[in-house]
């Protein structure tokens, strides 16, 4: 119980930065791996250690594409490991999971508010279609600045967390 109010707390506190300022800090992402190691290791040995670490790497791996490819920044990444370090890599998994789903729930929002969801959409079927019917790639077809529509993605990640506690996914 103690864990889920730290990661909680520390996740409030990450979305909130990240809606204000667009960035996560480093202090509360360090601190929070800082306590989940320590956590780990006091409660559950080197086997908890290894849990901690397995969760950690998780959240790393599962996010670390889509920021290669610029779909989110590393603050995003790091918290995403915060949390696999904290409740272990199952939970991470399924907060990915819920994450994206909430983060395309935002973004079809958002292009609905700035009038660009039907624009998008059509730019993205064109996309598809040269590549299907000229084995063309994506990037050839259709500018990434012509479909992108940024937005701090710690809520879609909070998000995502509250939905993997709901669901009962601990």
């Amino acid at each position: 119980m103690f864990i889920d109010a730290f990661l909680l707390g520390a996740l409030l506190l990450a979305v909130l930065s990240d809606l204000s300022t667009r960035r996560i800090p480093n202090w509360l992402i360090l601190s929070g791996m800082l306590f989940a190691l320590s956590y780990h290791l006091y409660t559950g040995g080197y086997s908890g250690l290894f849990f901690a670490f397995q969760g950690l790497a998780a959240g790393v791996l599962l996010l670390v594409i889509p920021f290669v490819l610029g779909g989110l920044g590393a603050g995003d990444v790091k918290l995403l490991s915060m949390i696999g370090a904290i409740k272990g890599s199952v939970f991470a998994f399924n907060s990915f999971i819920y994450m994206a789903l909430w983060g395309g729930i935002i973004a079809i929002f958002l292009l609905l508010l700035n009038k660009r969801l039907k624009e998008t959409l059509f730019k993205l079927s064109f996309g598809l279609f040269m590549v299907h019917a000229a084995g063309a790639s994506i990037s050839d077809s259709v500018e990434k600045n012509d479909i992108s529509i940024y937005y701090p993605y710690g809520l879609a990640i909070g998000l995502g967390v509250l939905s993997t506690y709901y669901r009962g996914w601990c």
